[in-house]
């Protein structure tokens, strides 16, 4: 359940307010606490919220930025929204520094509804940092994208409740004329926008010519006063003209009524029109910026003037209309299609939709690099992640138009020039206050740092946003000397710092335990493999080829591989021995080593050194093996694995693997059940698992299904993912509950 805050004015009568009290209804059925912050006591308001809402009124007196700010900080909600300008911009400067998106909720075409000029500079200043723009119609989106006002908006028409609801006032037209009158019927509460003043100069128009013909005005009160000089120059027609203010009824209206003239400066999308349009009302429509046209297809359910029309324009359609009765029938039976078009069950859903993501965890993920091809498991979590992920990468500059990346770019290539200087505890400073900065205009809750030695040089900007950090430690980052060496203190400290910690293996959880971090924080997610790149095949029909996947480094093994190939070569008849081919997918520094190690062994060949491969192509290499061979070690500087991804990819895509007992292979190979395992170093053992492999495809084909099995039920990329947005949602709920207390 979420803490939605509500701005609006009042809740008097009026579109904005009426869709004010519809959200409320369906935050409240999606199971969210809502609070309703009204700008003014009204005595005369007109609609009601779920008794579930919690309404605050502003006390008298008091501005409503400093009002609304007070009660912002008492209690955080995780989500506001602001609706039409005014109450949208108060939000906006009361949430300033604040972690909580903010929603403006746009009711009108602002170019239509000019704002004085501290409101008109209060907008553009603040508008572009509002996390969405909820608008009515996609021209009003388009005018807030072009004036730089919002990035990122949804188009949400209003909803057409059918049967209308009732309420009181109950006034029934026959009151108010008699039955063999025709009726022209306007709806609204402010008679400038919705251009009463020259429906009236229409009505004057056509009066003398249809003495059967009154003008019923509902909703707007007779001492408006942009309708006092109006309703005076109406003369003697003045007791043709129906004023009955507010009724609750207004589908009876409709019903008497023989024609709805919307006549309106400008609209958002408007409720009246859609009303009368759901009621059968045969319906005349100034096509004014923005709406009508969005509901009003011309001649086909309705009628559509061009925007700039006048009285006297606007007496000739109506007269147009109500000459063709026939017509007119045709059209409002028509128009009824509106109720299945905007239905509410169907805005409901897009509603819900436009707000899931910022009730979601907002993550800033802050990775060192996502251009080397062994990063491709960084790469699948910001894909797949279903949070709301803003991510910033060490090694990438974004150019003029991304300058939140470019000083990100900028501060890591400080960080590390400093650490080559030796000036480790300054080093990093530049990171993390560019990533203090980065959280503050995110509004992000969880940092998570992929790597432990990056999350070092941002770790200080989560201390001082007060926003939780979890830390993905993969490899190296825990495990190599030159990181454990260099780095221990300042681990010691991030272990200190960190909500929670991510590590690939049990191994990689005792080191990180062992440098501080509370077991209870940490947690062993293995990367995972790619189920809709990498497919099962049959090992037993494939020839006895062994396909090597990783760098070409210490860790690795590549060199203990082609021992283990050469002496398997020797384990095996003649005929396998011809047959035998090792295949080597990846690159590295070890690449040259290889190459003249292959030439003393004799193996050029039977050994192919394929280079990177994109990962469609090993998996094809992989459905055309007997077995996958990673024999990993920890290298001489002390640099391990966390949990190779190609052993997954290997067993995903049914193939039996052979490898060691090292870091976390045990703990998703098991040994004699998906694969063979031996210790590490061990280049004789791993010759047998490889001979055995080849002179028995069956055993492959029982390891590699059984493998492929295991994989699917526990570690594809889709199950790694959930557990670290599980992660991310628990350290963020955690953070949240001490506002609720």
């Amino acid at each position: 359940m979420a803490r939605v805050a509500v701005h609006l004015h009042q809740l008097s009568l009026g579109g904005a307010e009426r869709i004010t009290v519809m959200w409320c209804q369906w935050l409240v059925a999606m199971g969210h606490h809502v609070q309703l912050f009204l700008g003014q006591s009204d005595k005369s308001e007109f609609f009601a919220p779920p008794a579930s809402v919690k309404i605050i009124r502003r006390p008298a007196g008091l501005l409503s930025v400093i009002w609304l700010r007070r009660l912002l900080l008492q209690n955080p909600p995780d989500l506001c929204i602001g609706i039409t300008t005014r109450p949208a911009v108060n939000l906006l400067l009361a949430s300033v520094g604040c972690r909580w998106p903010v929603v403006v909720a746009e009711r009108n075409y602002p170019p239509s509804n000019p704002q004085s000029l501290i409101w008109s500079l209060l907008r553009r200043l603040l508008y572009p940092s509002a996390a969405l723009h909820v608008v009515q119609t996609q021209r009003i989106a388009d005018w807030l994208h072009q004036l730089g006002l919002s990035s990122t908006s949804v188009v949400l028409p209003n909803p057409v409740v059918w049967p209308l609801p009732v309420q009181d006032p109950i006034l029934q037209p026959d009151h108010f004329m008699s039955s063999d009158v025709r009726v022209v019927l306007a709806m609204g509460t402010k008679p400038f926008q919705k251009g009463f003043d020259r429906l009236l100069q229409a009505f004057q128009e056509l009066a003398p010519r249809y003495p059967d013909l009154v003008l019923a005005l509902v909703g707007v009160h007779p001492d408006h006063p942009d309708l006092a000089a109006p309703l005076q120059r109406t003369g003697s027609l003045r007791p043709r003209i129906v004023l009955p203010g507010r009724v609750g009824n207004p589908a009876d209206w409709y019903q008497r009524a023989d024609l709805f003239v919307l006549s309106s400066r400008y609209e958002g999308s408007p409720n009246v029109l859609l009303e009368a349009m759901a009621a059968g009302c045969p319906c005349l429509a100034v096509d004014c910026p923005t709406g009508p046209h969005e509901v009003i297809r011309h001649g086909a359910n309705g009628w559509l003037l061009p925007e700039r029309t006048d009285g006297f324009d606007l007496a000739m359609g109506i007269e147009t209309c109500l000459n063709q009765p026939a017509e007119c029938r045709r059209l409002g039976q028509a128009a009824r299609e509106i109720r299945d078009q905007f239905s509410p069950a169907k805005v409901q859903a897009m509603f819900q939709r436009s707000l899931e993501p910022l009730l979601k965890p907002r993550v800033l993920v802050l990775v060192p690099t996502r251009r080397s091809p062994t990063e491709t498991f960084v790469r699948a979590n910001l894909a797949r992640m279903p949070l709301d992920q803003i991510v910033y990468v060490g090694d990438e500059w974004g150019g003029w138009n991304h300058p939140g990346q470019m000083a990100y770019g900028l501060a890591i290539a400080v960080s590390k020039a400093m650490t080559r200087l030796g000036w480790h505890r300054l080093a990093s400073w530049p990171a993390a206050c560019v990533a203090f900065l980065l959280i503050q205009r995110h509004r992000a809750d969880v940092v998570l740092a992929e790597f432990g030695f990056h999350a070092v040089r941002v770790m200080d900007a989560c201390a001082w946003s007060d926003v939780p950090l979890v830390v993905h430690f993969r490899g190296s980052d825990a495990s190599a000397h030159r990181r454990l060496t260099l780095l221990r203190e300042r681990y010691r400290r991030l272990m200190r710092l960190s909500s929670a910690l991510l590590a690939k293996s049990q191994v990689m959880k005792d080191v990180l335990v062992g440098l501080g971090a509370d077991p209870t924080a940490v947690t062993i997610t293995p990367s995972g493999a790619d189920e809709t790149v990498f497919h099962a095949d049959d090992p037993a029909r494939q020839p006895p080829h062994v396909l090597f996947v990783g760098r070409l480094i210490e860790k690795k093994g590549p060199l203990d591989a082609l021992e283990a190939f050469a002496q398997a070569r020797l384990l095996v008849s003649e005929r396998l021995r011809a047959e035998m081919r090792l295949r080597v997918v990846g690159d590295g520094p070890l690449q040259q080593a290889m190459q003249r190690r292959i030439n003393e062994l004799g193996l050029q060949g039977c050994v192919d050194v394929l280079g990177v491969q994109p990962p469609a192509a090993v998996a094809e290499w992989m459905r055309q093996s007997r077995c996958l061979l990673l024999p990993s070690r920890i290298a001489s500087d002390g640099d391990a694995e966390g949990c190779p991804v190609a052993v997954l990819e290997a067993q995903l895509s049914g193939l039996p693997v052979v490898s060691t007992r090292h870091a976390g292979i045990p703990e998703v190979v098991l040994d004699g059940t998906t694969g063979l395992l031996v210790e590490e170093g061990d280049v004789a053992g791993l010759a047998q698992a490889l001979a055995l492999m080849c002179r028995d495809p069956q055993r492959a084909k029982l390891l590699g299904s059984a493998g492929r099995a295991r994989v699917m039920s526990h570690f594809t990329v889709d199950h790694h993912v959930k557990t670290v947005a599980d992660v991310l949602s628990r350290v963020v709920s955690r953070q949240q509950q001490p506002a609720d207390r």
